[in-house]
């Protein structure tokens, strides 16, 4: 399977993203979840034609840095900084793009498909093979219905 690349990247914005896609019919719901609950939620609902994938929004400064008091993931460049239209993008695309009609259980960052990797490398670019193993998926799949249940 190959990565899926689109005609957007780092600087696009959520109004780029969307200009000219008819909206009609199409739902989304975007959510905080994890790859792997995205993984197993992609093979479970693929039948329905329902896609969920995972996302890397980016650095965005928005005025919840004002409640972080200087702790949080340190300092990030100037350079790798998003507005808040650019941080939109990806999860623009992955809800309203036909590119991505049947496409679930994958992991974005600025708009494209992001590589696997094996290893963290000081970029922190990639995401963890680990993160989109669909055995992995299952079992946690498995343990969240089994906690829930408990509850």
């Amino acid at each position: 399977m190959s990565a899926l690349t689109t005609p957007f990247g780092f600087s696009s914005t959520a109004a780029e993203v969307a200009a000219g896609i008819d909206l009609t019919g199409r739902r989304a719901v975007v959510t905080g979840a994890s790859s792997g609950l995205g993984t197993e939620t992609a093979r479970r609902w693929a039948a329905d034609a329902i896609t969920a994938n995972a996302l890397m929004p980016g650095a965005i400064y928005t005025n919840l840095q004002r409640h972080t008091e200087g702790r949080g993931s340190g300092t990030v460049s100037a350079d790798l900084i998003k507005t808040v239209e650019q941080g939109a993008a990806t999860s623009v695309l992955l809800a309203t793009s036909p590119l991505l009609d049947g496409i679930g259980g994958r992991y974005f960052v600025d708009c494209n498909e992001s590589a696997t990797v094996d290893r963290r490398t000081g970029n922190l670019q990639g995401v963890a093979r680990y993160a989109l193993d669909p055995e992995g998926a299952r079992r946690l799949w498995t343990l969240s219905e089994d906690l829930l249940a408990a509850a």
